[in-house]
């Protein structure tokens, strides 16, 4: 005689059975590779490109370069004309209360030594226009060597970003000033990507930020895959409908990006250096 109960038994065995054919407890395939299980393959990561303590920096034919527009004339006769009659750059004593110096840098910048600390000076420009409108401060980075694709070694103005880079942030001290920032950054074709990173219209310190777009190309499908991006340029652009102001200043501390360094590895990567006698590969810009 069968009973209810074991009616229920077997209509439960059925149910388990069925189940375990229609989803079997393990439907995934598992890929060996040579990287370790333990190494990310996103290893995201805040560098400082640029902690703007190198007062030698400033001033000369390779270092830190001030223009505006329109253009500040030079030797005019008539001061008065000038629509710019006050443009400048310095490096001085100083750094944001809030911001916190990285203990360890990769590049050692922006760092806090146990001795002596290195974080102590600021960026700083000073400019006047005469008359409102669309007026701009440019600001150009240092020259740094640069390898071309033909192997050779090029003078070159910019701050190359290290990885595959996915923001920037920067402390900015202004005053009030109806200014905005950009920052302009040239990909590995040479095109050139404007990054808005804010208004300057506040008063004291304040870190200003801005994404690294994804269709800014930053890697190929050969190895190395990474193909970096520099920073080539910031730009303080006045907002035209504001009146002249007296003379601005503003101050800038501590470039940072954020940037993923992951770089996969494979075996026999390096056989190239050895096929040209150990030297560096330079096809990589």
């Amino acid at each position: 005689m069968i009973t209810a109960r074991k009616i229920f038994i077997m209509l439960a065995g059925v149910a388990l059975v069925s189940l375990y054919f229609a989803a079997p407890p393990s439907a995934h395939s598992r890929i060996v590779t040579n990287v370790d299980p333990d190494i990310s393959a996103d290893q995201v990561k805040a560098f400082v490109v640029e902690d703007f303590e190198d007062a030698s920096k400033v001033g000369g034919d390779d270092g830190w370069r001030l223009s505006s527009t329109p253009q500040q004339l030079k030797d005019t006769n008539k001061p008065e004309n000038n629509p710019v009659p006050i443009l400048d750059q310095k490096i001085i004593p100083g750094r944001p209360s809030d911001m916190k110096p990285d203990e360890w840098s990769q590049n050692k910048l922006g760092i806090k030594n146990n001795e002596v600390d290195r974080v102590k000076n600021v960026y700083g420009v000073r400019f006047k226009f005469r008359y409102p409108g669309y007026n701009s401060v440019h600001i150009e980075p240092p020259v740094n060597q640069e390898l071309t694709p033909a192997g050779e070694d090029k003078n070159v103005r910019g701050i190359k970003l290290p990885g595959k880079a996915k923001g920037i942030s920067m402390w900015v001290h202004s005053r009030g000033h109806p200014y905005s920032l950009e920052c302009w950054v040239e990909d590995y074709k040479n095109r050139v990507h404007i990054l808005k990173m804010g208004k300057t219209d506040f008063v004291g310190w304040r870190p200003l930020k801005a994404e690294i777009p994804i269709n800014i190309p930053q890697e190929v499908d050969t190895f190395p895959q990474t193909k970096f991006i520099k920073i080539v340029r910031f730009v303080l652009r006045a907002d035209p409908h504001a009146s002249a102001q007296d003379v601005v200043y503003m101050f800038f501390d501590q470039l940072k990006v954020l940037t993923d360094d992951y770089e996969a590895n494979f075996d026999g990567h390096e056989l190239d250096r050895l096929f040209k006698g150990g030297e560096s590969d330079k096809s990589q810009k």
